[in-house]
């Protein structure tokens, strides 16, 4: 998951320096006078943006290194982010490799064809239990502005105020409340979709392959393969019922690396 590293800026005044009020692009003016004299304290006014500077970089820093920031103001249960947070400092949360992670959704339309569309802006994790016989979580923060298509004539009535609306609705979340698995590869993940602004509970059917041997016998990385189906009249695209199938087919294909 990348965290929301963005600084209020409009709370941030160089002019509450002591002594330093900015009087141009790349003139400063000291307003204390000395002896009587306004002397000009280009230095002085140079090292306070420095030290302002800094105190932003450290300020980034933190919230970098909070994990599931994307997913606070309210958007998610705090309770289940402080179940993320807890399984990240032991090791337990996985977060999504945006470079190598796709989700996809595939919906038949007349005359006998499928539209095939992928989203490959996507942040979030999940959370592995301890032990297979307890529950896992996943967040899943999927960016509509990234849909991709080969069929270049119908995209735009997808993305369009008919159907997914991405002008207004620039995002799908997907919380996955629990998750139980079946062996240490396969499981089902119990969660609710929000999409157009409508929540709707929706079950993944995963499963898992291990790519790489990490610290403390947890892997370094981690494909994870997942398939759903919604009907899209529950989300409020009730258009073309006679020509589009109502149930759209759900695939992911995630990687997952430790967070750090």
């Amino acid at each position: 998951m990348k965290p929301n590293t963005s600084i209020p800026w409009s709370a941030v005044s160089v002019s509450n320096l002591p002594g330093i009020m900015l009087t141009g692009a790349h003139d400063c003016t000291c307003r204390r006078p000395l002896h009587g004299v306004t002397r000009r304290c280009s230095a002085v006014s140079l090292l306070g943006i420095a030290l302002l500077v800094a105190t932003i970089l450290v300020t980034a820093t933190v919230l970098a290194a909070q994990p599931c920031s994307p997913f606070e103001g309210g958007r998610v249960d705090p309770e289940l982010l402080k179940i993320m947070r807890d399984a990240a400092s032991s090791g337990r949360l996985y977060r999504v490799d945006p470079g190598a992670s796709k989700v996809g959704f595939c919906v038949r339309h007349f005359p006998a064809q499928e539209f095939r569309g992928e989203f490959s802006n996507i942040v979030g994790g999940l959370v592995f239990p301890p032990v297979p016989a307890q529950h896992g979580q996943a967040l899943l923060l999927i960016h509509t502005a990234s849909l991709e298509s080969q069929n270049h004539v119908l995209l735009p009535l997808v993305t369009g105020h008919e159907f997914m609306d991405t002008g207004n609705y620039p995002d799908i979340l997907f919380v996955g409340h629990t998750a139980h698995w079946q062996s240490y590869t396969q499981g089902h993940i119990h969660g609710d979709l929000t999409l157009r602004g409508i929540t709707q509970p929706v079950l993944f059917e995963v499963d898992i392959h291990p790519q790489d041997s990490g610290e403390n016998e947890r892997p370094a990385r981690i494909l994870l393969h997942g398939r759903s189906q919604v009907n899209r009249m529950d989300f409020d695209m009730n258009n073309y019922r006679y020509f589009v199938s109502q149930t759209v087919r759900l695939c992911m294909t995630v990687e997952l690396v430790p967070w750090q």
